[in-house]
């Protein structure tokens, strides 16, 4: 699961990870469901670039956006070839999320707090993403949704769930739309490396997703 995430790193930084140009944006520690949201896509030459899409992804054979209720924020990685809702995305509609970090929930002590999990090497994280087009309508309207996997050690003791997070090298073939065939990108659905993340406490008030100041990714007391 995730829920929530960040993405606050400079634009230079987020340009020369993901290749492109044009990763500028305001700084956002606590993006939410339904809000837009960057991803990256490659097109069919070869280069790739920067779109906007509603975090929550509508199938393009959905009738009515206004009265498709279900949340799909989320999309397991096992299975999500064969799943009516993400079936064409897993095969033409694979993308990146820029982020700086997700959050978590878990409890301690009795008490349910969030946690800020990024790398620690400082660096931006690549979620792994699908998006689609719905296009029906007098406006279109893009969506995505962030692929999950089984946790890591670090976030194993938080949630069961986590983002599928990518390296540089395999951008390319998640990018791809010569590659039409889910199998051959499945294996780099696989949890993050478990030395690469860390863990930490933050304010609760994460949890109002109208909150959104740099402060929430403080450490907070254990």
């Amino acid at each position: 699961m995730c829920g929530r995430y960040t993405l606050y790193h400079f634009e230079e930084d987020l340009d020369a990870l993901f290749d492109v140009v044009g990763l500028a944006v305001e700084a956002r520690y606590n993006i939410a469901p339904s809000q837009e949201v960057p991803i990256v896509r490659q097109r069919s030459d070869g280069g790739r670039e920067v779109l906007r899409a509603r975090w929550g992804l509508v199938p393009h054979w959905v009738k009515d956006p206004s009265a498709f209720k279900a949340n799909l924020i989320n999309a397991r990685s096992e299975g999500a070839a064969e799943k009516p809702s993400f079936r064409d995305a897993m095969r033409h509609g694979r993308c990146l999320l820029p982020a700086s970090g997700f959050y978590e929930w878990a409890t301690v002590g009795g008490v349910k707090r969030p946690y800020h999990i990024r790398r620690r090497d400082g660096r931006p994280l690549a979620l792994a993403g699908l998006w689609s087009l719905w296009d029906r309508g007098a406006e279109p309207l893009r969506t995505c949704t962030i692929l999950t996997t089984r946790p890591n050690a670090v976030v194993r003791p938080l949630h069961d769930r986590m983002p599928v997070i990518l390296e540089p090298a395999e951008f390319e073939r998640w990018l791809d739309p010569t590659v039409d065939d889910p199998r051959a990108v499945e294996d780099l659905l696989d949890p993050f490396d478990d030395e690469a993340l860390e863990a930490y406490p933050v304010a609760r008030q994460v949890g109002n997703p109208s909150v959104d100041r740099p402060d929430l990714i403080e450490p907070a007391p254990r």
